[in-house]
């Protein structure tokens, strides 16, 4: 089966990818025509979180094809937790906690501060203007600490829109590109979501 998802807005692509994988039967093979970096991303994080596996191939005009290849996985059942990490996901709206500049010192003192914490959140999203925060400059002190907290094992993305919509998509430098469908998983499946 082949979908083309070119020129969707995210969700979308996720969205058509989920609902024709659950139509295909096992030992199949789909394949997702997409035209931007965040769709790519979204699909094939999406299908392989999905047990998955996933093939890419070029095509002309900035297309990528996505092979998502639907069979019977192996995977090893974890026996324990992590004792590191709270099952819950940081959301941040915005590059700074208040305003101005003394918003933008608290964001960076807060994130630093929950560094030091004897559990941390498995999750940090960033949507709206918090994408200033993964796109930063690579010297910026907010940089140095989402770089920690990925060395740490947290997860952490951002909203391909977002990144779009500000002009910071080629700026990213921490975590991956998010999209909805993904975010309200997380803000769903965990124990819980803290706001800053």
């Amino acid at each position: 089966m082949k979908i083309d998802c070119s020129g969707l807005a995210c969700p979308e692509p996720v969205l058509q990818t989920k609902k024709a994988l659950e139509s295909l039967p096992n030992d199949s093979i789909l394949e997702v025509i997409v035209d931007n970096i965040a769709a790519r991303e979204n699909v094939v994080r999406f299908a392989q979180n999905g047990g998955f596996e996933t093939r890419l191939e070029g095509l002309e005009e900035g297309k990528t094809l996505v092979s998502i290849i639907k069979g019977f996985a192996c995977q090893i059942v974890a026996t324990s937790k992590d004792d590191a990490f709270l099952d819950k996901t940081l959301f941040l709206k915005s590059h700074t906690v208040g305003e101005g500049e003394l918003g933008e010192k608290l964001v960076v003192g807060f994130l630093k501060s929950a560094l030091e914490l004897p559990k941390i959140p498995k999750r940090i999203i960033c949507v709206n203007t918090a994408v200033y925060l993964t796109s930063a400059e690579e010297n910026s002190p907010i940089m140095e600490v989402l770089k920690a907290f990925e060395a740490k094992g947290v997860e952490i993305y951002s909203c391909g829109i977002c990144l779009e919509f500000y002009g910071v998509m080629d700026k990213l430098k921490v975590g991956k590109i998010g999209n909805a469908y993904g975010t309200l998983e997380m803000l769903l499946g965990g124990e819980g979501t803290i706001s800053l």
